[in-house]
C-alpha cells in the first residue's frame, strides 16, 4: 500500500521588535523565530511565544495568526515559510502532538532562561519550558519526523535556516503572504 504524501509547513519569522533585534545580533540570521502550521495557507499556526502582542515577558504555547495578534502589531513582520514532505501517520502524529499542548497549555511555560543560554550553544532542558525552537522540533521529533540529528532542545533557530530537504514557499512580507497566496491560487487555476 503506497503511502500518501502529506506537508507540514515551518515559519521562520521576524517582527523586528527591540527583543529580536537583540536576539539578532547574536544569531547574525534573518529570522528569529519559529512556527508550525498545519496548513500552507498557515490558518492554523502553533509556537511558543507572546501571549500578548505588547508584551514579550508574558510568552507561552500560542496559536498564531497571520493578520492579528502579535504578527498584526508588527506589521514589518518578516518570514520564510517551508514546505515539508511528511507521511499520513506522521501528519497525524503531528496534530496529536499539538493537539496535547492545546489541551495542556497552561501546563507549559516560555522557557526564558534560554533566551542567556542559547547564544552561548549552552543547552537547557527544564520540564515543561519550552521556547519557539524547541516546540517545533519537539512536536515533529515526536511525529516520526526526523528534521535534525540533535534532541530537540537543542535547535536553534539557525538549524531551521539550514534545513535540506525542504521546499520555500514564501519569503517576504507577512503582510503580503494572503497576496501572494491568493495570486498563486489564480496561477494555478489558470
Amino acid at each position: 500500500m503506497k503511502k500518501e504524501t502529506r506537508y507540514t509547513y515551518i515559519m521562520l519569522s521576524d517582527t523586528g521588535s527591540i527583543l529580536t533585534r537583540l536576539i539578532k545580533k547574536y544569531t547574525k540570521i534573518p529570522y528569529n523565530h519559529v512556527s508550525v502550521a498545519l496548513d500552507e495557507e498557515l490558518n492554523e499556526m502553533y509556537s511558543f511565544g507572546r501571549k500578548f502582542p505588547r508584551n514579550p515577558l508574558i510568552a507561552g504555547f500560542v496559536r498564531e495568526y497571520v493578520d492579528r495578534g502579535t504578527f498584526a502589531n508588527f506589521k514589518d513582520t518578516t518570514c520564510l515559510v517551508l514546505k515539508i514532505k511528511i507521511t499520513t501517520e506522521q501528519r497525524k502524529q503531528l496534530i496529536q502532538n499539538i493537539e496535547y499542548f492545546k489541551q495542556r497549555k497552561r501546563r507549559f511555560y516560555y522557557n526564558i532562561f534560554c533566551l542567556f543560554t542559547m547564544p552561548f550553544n549552552i543547552p537547557l532542558k527544564v520540564p515543561y519550558g519550552y521556547v519557539c525552537t524547541h516546540f517545533v522540533a519537539h512536536v515533529h521529533e515526536r511525529s516520526g519526523v526526523k528534521l535534525f540529528n540533535k534532541k530537540s532542545y537543542l535547535v536553534s533557530t539557525i538549524d531551521f535556516y539550514q534545513l535540506d530537504n525542504v521546499d520555500i514557499i514564501y519569503e517576504g512580507k507577512l503582510s503580503d503572504f494572503q497576496k501572494y497566496r491568493h495570486l498563486d491560487d489564480e496561477l494555478v487555476c489558470s
